[in-house]
């Protein structure tokens, strides 16, 4: 099984913003707080570098820290540009909005509005999910590899928790 995993490098000592990882065809991104159009800029040169080292369309699992801001509006135009510019290569599209509290259910059920909004929800393609496990099924239908084991591979990574 392929899988990489990368870090921002920053010159000063805050930790990284975001990481990355390719496992099998599923690119995953954690974002630890909202990105900068810089932050943008490189993940999405790190998913084109990964779909052409496969040739064929990847899952893309966007994963959000507990602790993460809400991302304002700005950040929030960005992040759905950079989906909609690059729809065609993603089969399927799973957003995981980790916490319990309920401030990340309000923030579960404002991104599911957002989908629905901005015409990227399709039940057959985006999904919002609560935890990592809930994915599983859907990469082990889609890729016809074991879900369970990329899901514990990503953990490994530390892109899920």
């Amino acid at each position: 099984m392929f899988a990489t995993a990368t870090t921002t490098n920053t010159a000063t000592a805050a930790p990284p913003n975001y990481k990355t990882a390719l496992i099998n065809r599923v690119f995953f991104i954690r974002w630890e707080q909202p990105p900068s159009a810089q932050d943008i800029q490189l993940v999405t040169a790190r998913f084109r570098e990964a779909y052409e080292a496969h040739r064929q369309q990847l899952c893309v699992v966007i994963v959000t820290g507990a602790k993460a801001r809400v991302p304002n509006s700005e950040q929030r135009k960005a992040l759905f540009k950079m989906l909609e510019d690059h729809r065609k290569y993603i089969c399927e599209l799973h957003l995981l909005m980790e916490g319990n509290e309920l401030q990340h259910n309000l923030q579960r059920i404002i991104a599911s509005a957002q989908l629905i909004v901005t015409r990227i929800y399709d039940s057959n393609y985006a999904r919002l999910h609560k935890t990592p496990d809930a994915i599983a099924p859907f990469l082990t239908s889609r890729l016809k590899a074991d879900g369970n084991r990329i899901i514990n591979d990503a953990r490994l990574l530390g892109v899920l928790h």
